[in-house]
């Protein structure tokens, strides 16, 4: 997204360039500090950079108001709450909205 040469991000992080290919080679893991550095650097959650999670918005933003005196927080705490089948109809709710808006 920052359009970085590898050599870039590498000076920006402190590291080797062929540190950070080993990084995104997967041969070797970042040491918990850089996953933080990583993480700040982007503005996405370390799961994201993991690869356990899709989502890049930040942990931060879940205590933003959503709207009706909720949160982003307080929508995903009501959405676990549902059942598959309701999920599954709000996510299709939510794919015409936006097929409807990209128009």
């Amino acid at each position: 997204d920052r359009r970085l040469t590898q050599k870039q991000l590498a000076d920006k992080l402190n590291i080797s360039k062929s540190t950070l290919g080993h990084y995104e080679q997967g041969v070797s893991l970042p040491p918990p500090q850089l996953l933080i550095s990583i993480s700040e650097f982007f503005h996405v959650p370390i799961d994201y950079i993991l690869g356990k999670c899709t989502c890049k918005a930040e942990y931060l933003y879940l205590s933003e108001d959503f709207c009706n005196n909720m949160t982003y927080g307080d929508v995903i705490n009501e959405l676990v709450k549902l059942s598959k089948s309701d999920r599954k109809h709000i996510a299709y709710e939510l794919k015409l909205m936006k097929l409807a808006n990209s128009k």
